[in-house]
């Protein structure tokens, strides 16, 4: 972890140079390419961390004798969208003001279910850090260890973790 973290540092370093020493004139193209791979390397990070979540959960289901949770991919994109909505909003909330509860949400993204849960969570700077804490808190701990849950859906956004689980 601290290697990749080390890597993206570097990266955006080399970028931040390039685009410094670009003479005048280029500027303007050069910044837009600096910016989306920036972008890329973020879109990275993100993907990165939610993965390590949901190994991570598996492996705490996998040790209490669960089935493992199968990555949804429009519970995923909603978890992502509701970690970047979070951050932007600035809230830290099951309710959103734009998308109301998370079962409003997952209608909103056409997201069926019988059983569904959320788990969210702020400041925790990697994936080991999260899961750890949901872990040690009752609540969260009851949605990660949910026999009826058989679907998961990850997003992190500058902080800002969720975790969606549904059952069908």
């Amino acid at each position: 972890m601290m290697m990749k973290a080390a890597k993206m540092g570097l990266i955006f370093s080399v970028l931040a140079v390039s685009l410094a020493a670009t003479p005048a004139g280029h500027g303007t193209a050069s910044a837009a390419t600096v910016s989306k791979s920036m972008a890329a390397v973020y879109a990275q990070v993100q993907a990165e961390r939610a993965a390590q979540v949901v190994a991570l959960v598996n492996k705490e289901r996998t040790s209490a004798g669960l089935k493992p949770l199968i990555v949804h991919t429009n519970l995923s994109k909603m978890a992502k969208d509701k970690a970047i909505d979070m951050f932007r909003s600035g809230y830290f909330d099951h309710t959103s003001p734009k998308y109301g509860s998370p079962f409003d949400m997952m209608d909103a993204y056409h997201i069926t279910y019988l059983y569904a849960g959320e788990n969210i969570a702020k400041g925790q700077r990697s994936a080991e850090e999260v899961v750890k804490d949901w872990m040690n808190s009752p609540g969260h701990r009851a949605n990660i260890l949910n026999s009826k849950y058989t679907l998961i859906g990850v997003g992190y956004y500058n902080g800002f973790w969720v975790q969606e689980f549904i059952g069908k």
